[in-house]
């Protein structure tokens, strides 16, 4: 094997190495025991997982989730943290998403 091929080998495993890392990583928060979790979000902890990970890129804190649910009257979600202290509204504004944090 020539270097050229060697390193090119090398760098495909460690991708494939942290890939699949990234895929066994527990995630950093938990569920409530009696959270809330209805609407188009019910049985889906894929979006429930995108919420925290959007909540937490921007900044703010989500250990443990209370509350998640599809907004009815505007288009995106609500989630609910660390038993109902914290509320977060991400929504969808022409085709961009917005965090809002409620007081």
């Amino acid at each position: 094997m020539n270097k050229l091929t060697l390193s090119a080998t090398v760098v495909l495993l460690l991708l494939l190495s942290a890939s699949t890392a990234f895929c066994k990583k527990k995630p950093s928060y938990t569920i409530e025991p009696d959270a809330h979790i209805f609407g188009a979000v019910k049985g889906r902890m894929d979006i429930v997982d995108v919420l925290v990970k959007f909540v937490k890129a921007n900044g703010n804190t989500c250990d443990s989730v209370s509350a998640a649910s599809d907004n009815v009257f505007s288009k995106g979600f609500t989630l609910k943290c660390n038993k109902f202290r914290y509320e977060y509204q991400i929504l969808d504004k022409g085709g961009k998403w917005y965090l809002k944090v409620e007081q």
